[in-house]
């Protein structure tokens, strides 16, 4: 895939943390689950560049229950 900002190719990966992965808002603090592991291992799929330090992820999945 090529970078939408600077038209790199970006390598695929995993992004990974503990048991969640939030995204908080810096305005009003809101905070919003993207990833979740009931048995730890947090992980999305994703695409890194590496000119720019973008990362890009899909979290069309948020909507659905989380699987176990």
């Amino acid at each position: 895939m090529k970078c939408p900002y600077c038209n790199t190719e970006m390598m695929t990966g995993v992004l990974k943390s503990g048991r969640y992965i939030q995204f908080q808002e810096i305005e009003n603090g809101k905070k919003k689950e993207v990833a979740k592991s009931y048995m730890g291992g947090a992980k999305m799929e994703g695409c890194l560049c590496p000119q720019c330090k973008k990362i890009i992820v899909d979290i069309s999945l948020l909507e659905q229950p989380p699987t176990r």
